[in-house]
């Protein structure tokens, strides 16, 4: 008999719990996600204490909780979960491809995309945050994306540093998108040396070949002048 998977990632903690908060942080080619859940009374703890196995891929997200549904999520795919003292968190690494399956922002934002153009990182949501229609016992969602690079543009609420930082609850809800544009151009230039080690050699080779080509530029200089001044020194003494 197989183990039935509980898939409710964000129900029961946002029907239980008043506040999540949603951290990002961007490290090269990953996406490390992290869900705070705060229990605010004994009966949620009860409930944090349950054991969860959550896929992390949205198209995965109804398993177990749809009649229809006889599939169970991938044994490779599950947030991996922690109780520490009143919070409950989930966290999952992602690969920068993979970003957009997250089960956890598709439980809050119907789109998210991540877009690599012109030297850049596009990272946008839809403009209706649905997790306060979804749950109504949620108040409100605290988002901070951390970031390894500079950032070019943001419609976040407040910066620290390099965390970014937006503030949904019901009363922004219907136009509250994610917005940030990273410049990826010294990521690409980083990859570029990386993946070329012999790019330090071919510029002190560049290098040396300048100095030598002056050298002998300026020794051609002088050997010239000396050439001409001894016939010249010779005419001179054919006159006298």
């Amino acid at each position: 008999m197989k183990k039935k998977i509980n898939i409710l990632l964000i129900m029961l903690l946002f029907t239980t719990g008043c506040t999540c908060e949603y951290n990002l942080q961007i490290d090269n080619d990953t996406y490390k996600e992290e869900v705070i859940l705060k229990a605010d009374n004994s009966e949620e703890l009860s409930n944090f204490n349950n054991k969860w196995q959550i896929s992390i891929d949205k198209n995965e997200s109804n398993i177990g909780t749809d009649p229809s549904a006889t599939e169970e999520p991938t044994s490779n795919g599950m947030y991996k979960y922690n109780l520490t003292g009143n919070n409950l968190v989930f966290t999952y690494t992602f690969p920068i491809n993979q970003y957009t399956y997250s089960t956890a922002v598709s439980k809050c934002y119907n789109n998210l995309t991540t877009t690599n153009y012109n030297n850049s990182i596009i990272i946008s949501t839809s403009s209706n945050a649905i997790c306060f229609d979804n749950y109504p016992n949620l108040n409100n969602v605290i988002v901070n994306i951390t970031v390894d690079r500079n950032v070019i543009s943001n419609n976040a609420d407040s910066v620290s540093g390099k965390t970014y930082t937006w503030n949904l609850n019901k009363s922004n809800a219907n136009n509250k998108s994610i917005n940030l544009i990273l410049d990826n151009s010294n990521e690409e230039s980083k990859t570029t040396d990386n993946n070329n080690p012999n790019k330090n050699n071919t510029d002190n080779k560049r290098d040396y070949t300048m100095y030598i080509f002056s050298g002998m530029l300026l020794l051609s200089f002088l050997l010239g002048y000396l050439i001409f001044n001894k016939i010249k020194k010779e005419e001179n003494n054919m006159d006298v």
